[in-house]
C-alpha cells in the first residue's frame, strides 16, 4: 500500500481535550485524517453508514455507553486494528485486552502516554510498506510470529529455512528487517546472520536472533556480536516483542534519515547540488563510455527577489518548494532532479533525442508559468529560466558551466525562456 494514501484513524473517547490533543499531535506528526466522536454509537453509525473507512481507531476502554472495552470489540470485529487506552492497569485487564487481540494499549494518564501512543501510531502507518521476512523450520511458530506483525500492519514474508531466506533476501531487496530462529536444520540462525552481514550492513537490514529459553546462555552474545541488531528469548511477551520489533525499525528510520539529510535539501525535499555531482559523475563516466547524449540543464527562478520582497520569505519557500515539485513531477524517474543555488535548480537527464530536446524543456517551462501558489489568500506566479547544455563535454563541471552561461543568456533575452546549445554530431563528443 502507497504510503501516500490516505491514512485515516478514527478517535473514540469522551474526553474533549485528550481527542484534541492527540488528534492534534497525529495531524502534525503524519498528516493523517482523523475523525473523533464521543461513544460506542457514534462509532457504530459512522462505520455502519458505509461510506467511512479507517486504517486504525483508538479507543477509550470506558465511554458512556461501553464500561468494559465494548467499543473495542465492536471495532475489532470490524476489522479496524485497534490501540485501546486505559486510565488505570491490572494484570487481569491486561491479559483482557490482548485476549481482544487489539494491536496495543496505553496507561492514558502517565506524562509520556501521549508522545508513546503518537510513535505507536507513526510506526503502525510506516509498517503499511515494511517488509520483514521471518525465518523458522517450525511452521507453528513462523506462524504465530506472522500473526503478532500482521497485526502491526506489517509485510510478512515467510522462510523455513536459512537457504531459502538467502534466496529471498536477494529476491526482495526492500526487505527491511529479519527475525530468525536459532535451531535450524543446515544452517543455524547465526550462520545465517553471517552469511548475511556479508552484503548487509545494520545500517541496510536489521536482524532480530530468537532462541528457546533452554539454549545455551552465551547464544545472545554470539548472535549479536556476529552481526545480530537483537536477541529474544522464547517464550516472549506480545508486549516486548513489538517494542524490539519498533525500536529496531526506528534506528533504521534513524539511518535513512541522516543519509538523506547529507543527500536531500532540507526544505525543498529534491537531491541536493552535493548529491547532484555525486550521482551526475556517474552518469557522465557512463555516457561517456557508452557513448550516450548527456543533457545538463541549469533552471533559474524569475524575479524570486521581488516574490520575497512583496510577500515575505515564508511565501518564497512555498513557491520553491512547489517549484521543486513540479520539476520532479515532470521529469522521468532516470532523472537527476537537485537544488542546485538559493533560487536554482539543476536536472541531468540521459539519452534525450536531439529533436525533443527544445519541447522537453519548453514543456517543464510552460508547466511552471501555468502554476499557481496561494499564501495568505493571494495568488502567486512565477516563470523559471533554462540554459541546456545538450551533449558530452570534456566533464561534468564544464556542462555546468556551459548550461550557466546559456541561463544568463535567458536572462538577458527576457527570462521565461529556454536557451539551448549548439548540438554537436555525437561522434565529436567522445573525440580526445
Amino acid at each position: 500500500m502507497d504510503m501516500q494514501d490516505a491514512t485515516r484513524i478514527l478517535v473514540v473517547d469522551d474526553s474533549k481535550f485528550f481527542s484534541r490533543i492527540v488528534t492534534k499531535a497525529i495531524i502534525e506528526r503524519i498528516g493523517a485524517e482523523v475523525v473523533a466522536v464521543e461513544t460506542l454509537a457514534a462509532a457504530r453509525a459512522l462505520l455502519e453508514s458505509g461510506e467511512n473507512k479507517f486504517h486504525l481507531a483508538l479507543v477509550d476502554i470506558i465511554l458512556p455507553d461501553s464500561s468494559e472495552g465494548e467499543a473495542a470489540e465492536y471495532l475489532m470485529q470490524k476489522r479496524i486494528p485497534c490501540i485501546v487506552f486505559t486510565s488505570f492497569y491490572s494484570e487481569d485487564l491486561r491479559k483482557m485486552i490482548l485476549d481482544w487481540n487489539v494491536m496495543d494499549y496505553v496507561i492514558k494518564d502517565t506524562p509520556s502516554s501521549l508522545s508513546y501512543l503518537v510513535d505507536i501510531v507513526e510506526r503502525v502507518h510506516r509498517n503499511r510498506e515494511t517488509k520483514i521476512l521471518v525465518v523458522d523450520d517450525s511452521k507453528t511458530s513462523r506462524q504465530h510470529v506472522r500473526g503478532l506483525l500482521t497485526g502491526y500492519q506489517c509485510q510478512v514474508i515467510e522462510a523455513s529455512t536459512a537457504k531459502e531466506a538467502l534466496d529471498t533476501l536477494e529476491a526482495s531487496p526492500d526487505i527491511r528487517l529479519v527475525i530468525t530462529d536459532y535451531f535450524m536444520p543446515g544452517m543455524n540462525g547465526v550462520e545465517l546472520v553471517q552469511e548475511i552481514r556479508k552484503k548487509l550492513d545494520r545500517e541496510q537490514l536489521a536482524i532480530i536472533g530468537i532462541a528457546s529459553g533452554v539454549s545455551r546462555g552465551a547464544l545472545s552474545a554470539e548472535f549479536i556480536k556476529l552481526g545480530a541488531n537483537d536477541f529474544l528469548k522464547k517464550p516472549f511477551l506480545p508486549e516486548e516483542f513489538f517494542c524490539r520489533v519498533s525500536q529496531n525499525l526506528r534506528i533504521l528510520d534513524l539511518f535513512s534519515k541522516l543519509k538523506d539529510m547529507g543527500i536531500r535539501d532540507s526544505l525543498t525535499g529534491i537531491h541536493n547540488r552535493r548529491f547532484f555531482f555525486e550521482a551526475g559523475s556517474g552518469l557522465f563516466s557512463s555516457a561517456k563510455r557508452e557513448q550516450l547524449r548527456l543533457t545538463a540543464a541549469m533552471i533559474d527562478l524569475d524575479f524570486i527577489k521581488q516574490i520575497n520582497e512583496t510577500y515575505g520569505h515564508k511565501a518564497g519557500d512555498i513557491v520553491l518548494k512547489g517549484v521543486a515539485d513540479l520539476l520532479r513531477r515532470q521529469c522521468r524517474m532516470t532523472d537527476v532532479v537537485a537544488r542546485y543555488g538559493l533560487d536554482s535548480f539543476a536536472i541531468l537527464a540521459v539519452n534525450l533525442a536531439d529533436d525533443s530536446i527544445v519541447q522537453f524543456f519548453d514543456r517543464v517551462r510552460r508547466a511552471v508559468e501555468s502554476q499557481e501558489f496561494t499564501y495568505n489568500g493571494k495568488t502567486i506566479k512565477v516563470t523559471c529560466s533554462f540554459g541546456v547544455c545538450h551533449g558530452i563535454r570534456d566533464s561534468l563541471e564544464s556542462m555546468m558551466k556551459e548550461a550557466d552561461d546559456l541561463l544568463a543568456r535567458a536572462k538577458k533575452n527576457g527570462r521565461n525562456r529556454v536557451e539551448l546549445s549548439e548540438i554537436k554530431p555525437k561522434n565529436s563528443e567522445t573525440k580526445k
